[in-house]
């Protein structure tokens, strides 16, 4: 089966020049050296960026350092305008929703195309994964091609020098498996609807994932409760000194 991990990182003019720069720093920092960890090294990485981005070859050549392949896709709001998702909460002028439009309404299928059983794994370009959780996800896929959620249930919110352990059932994190005749994609429902549109399966208990909050984010739980400790940062080997950084005030 191949697998493909699926990363929305298009920014605009509704960004400014230096809320688009911390943002990249974050997946310079935290996604792309956890990806380039990861110990499964026959994937995809397919990456929306915006054709407006002022750092949009800056930013292609880091996914491009830290995949076996990648392959881009350009978000062009004048040929394909926010419109939202179904299920969005948000209303449609906000922000929010106008970056999420742009992964619900992107081409996925056009860089993975069909005829084969794949294994599709959504991934935000400000968090990241353990570094076998690729492997795990194909581990679990091998004997049933059925439509279904791989999910790794546990994994880490990190804020401000600090983490909390979190086990959460419905994180964006998780990984679609869909047969050869299923044209569905990992953006085609909310994450947090998983269990409403797909049968979910829990792949092991073991930290799966790394969860950055950050000044840029758009959702909240801006919140750790524990110092950051070795075993977090040798479980996963992100720039944690450029991660530190990036928590600083005035940055």
């Amino acid at each position: 089966m191949s697998l493909f991990v699926l990363t929305r990182s298009a920014y605009g003019p509704a960004w400014s020049p230096e809320a688009n720069r911390r943002r990249l720093e974050v997946t310079r920092a935290t996604t792309a050296p956890l990806m380039a960890a990861q110990t499964d090294r026959d994937w995809t990485w397919v990456v929306l960026l915006d054709v407006r981005d002022p750092l949009y070859a800056e930013r292609a050549g880091v996914f491009a350092a830290a995949a076996p392949r990648t392959a881009i896709l350009t978000w062009d709001p004048e040929a394909r305008p926010h419109t939202g998702a179904p299920w969005a909460r948000h209303a449609p002028g906000r922000l929010v929703c106008r970056i999420a439009a742009s992964a619900y309404g992107a081409p996925w299928r056009d860089a993975m195309g069909f005829g084969e059983p794949l294994l599709q794994v959504r991934l935000d370009d400000d968090d990241g994964l353990a570094p076998d959780a690729l492997e795990r996800y194909r581990r679990a896929a091998a004997a049933d091609t059925s439509r279904r959620v791989l999910m790794l249930p546990r994994g880490l919110r990190v804020w401000m020098g600090r983490y909390t352990e979190v086990r959460h059932e419905r994180n964006a994190m998780h990984c679609l498996v869909t047969p050869a005749d299923d044209r569905g994609t990992v953006y085609d429902y909310g994450h947090s609807s998983v269990a409403t549109t797909n049968r979910v399966v829990m792949v092991d208990d073991r930290w799966g994932w790394l969860w950055v909050r950050h000044r840029d984010t758009i959702s909240g739980w801006k919140t750790s409760a524990e110092p950051i400790t070795p075993g977090v940062r040798a479980a996963f080997p992100a720039d944690w000194a450029a991660l530190e950084a990036a928590w600083r005030p005035g940055r």
